[in-house]
């Protein structure tokens, strides 16, 4: 499904600080207790439990698979899977949940078109495929590089132009990122104005200032290493402050759910910057 056009809603509801999103849990507490209630009565005692819905990339009735191998168990021995990170499809890619969020969330918020001119950023990712497919080009960078003066280190560089891309897409990295603000700043110089950042990360969603653990990491040149083996920025609310700092012009969270169309769990979040 390339290069068509989005048909289907992206079911979120956006937040620009923490209060905002404090104000929304106290409006919509009966409902997110419903659809937590709901959850849990999916749960099994099975290796799998599958559902029916509708795959929004693909737009096409799917059924999902939740493996609950490592998900929460109940006082009555039953699983509930990290919805987050499974109800894969049964399409060509079986993407995860947050996977087609990401792709879906692209198309009908983000503005990714045939046209656009894409930028990867962090490891590969199960959505790297159909990103490229839906644009005009893609470039994969997967780490932050060091620019250098000399036989120096004089900072943190992208490999990319000033205003190369329309789009920046980050899958869960940037936690793993020591430099984070370097990294932001960067990920803006790259971007044309206008053009959007989107990124997914573990996100500490009742927390309003992120937790940087940087002791230990090994320098160079003094300056903290490009990437770590693991998390480094457990991240917050003032994640969006940082954007903003970084030049972004606007910083939302946007909080989905959806039965129909697998997007379970509680917390699930993708960020969106404008540069």
């Amino acid at each position: 499904m390339s290069g068509t056009r989005f048909h289907v809603r992206f079911p979120s509801v956006s937040f620009v600080s923490l209060a905002e999103f404090e104000e929304y849990l106290r409006d919509a507490q009966l409902r997110l207790d419903a659809h937590h209630a709901y959850e849990r009565s999916l749960a099994s005692t099975g290796e799998d439990i599958l559902r029916d819905g509708t795959c929004a990339p693909c737009l096409r009735r799917a059924r999902f698979t939740a493996r609950t191998v490592g998900g929460e168990v109940l006082d009555d021995g039953r699983l509930v899977p990290n919805w987050r990170e499974q109800l894969f499809c049964d399409c060509d890619d079986r993407l995860s949940n947050r996977n087609r969020a990401l792709l879906h969330f692209l198309a009908a918020e983000a503005g990714l078109r045939q046209w656009s001119r894409v930028l990867l950023f962090g490891p590969p990712g199960a959505a790297d495929r159909r990103i490229a497919a839906m644009a005009a080009s893609l470039v994969s960078i997967p780490r932050l590089g060091f620019a250098r003066a000399g036989a120096g280190v004089q900072g943190y560089r992208l490999d990319a132009a000033d205003a190369a891309v329309h789009l920046v897409v980050s899958s869960d990295a940037l936690h793993r990122v020591p430099p984070l603000e370097a990294a932001l700043a960067e990920l803006r110089r790259v971007l044309v104005p206008g053009g959007s950042f989107v990124f997914t990360v573990p996100f500490r969603f009742r927390a309003a200032h992120s937790v940087a653990r940087l002791e230990g990491l090994p320098r160079v040149s003094g300056r903290l290493p490009t990437e770590a083996g693991g998390e480094v920025h457990a991240l917050g609310w003032d994640i969006l402050d940082l954007l903003r700092d970084a030049g972004f012009s606007t910083a939302r969270a946007h909080v989905y759910w959806s039965d129909e169309l697998g997007y379970l769990g509680s917390g699930n979040m993708i960020f969106l910057a404008v540069a």
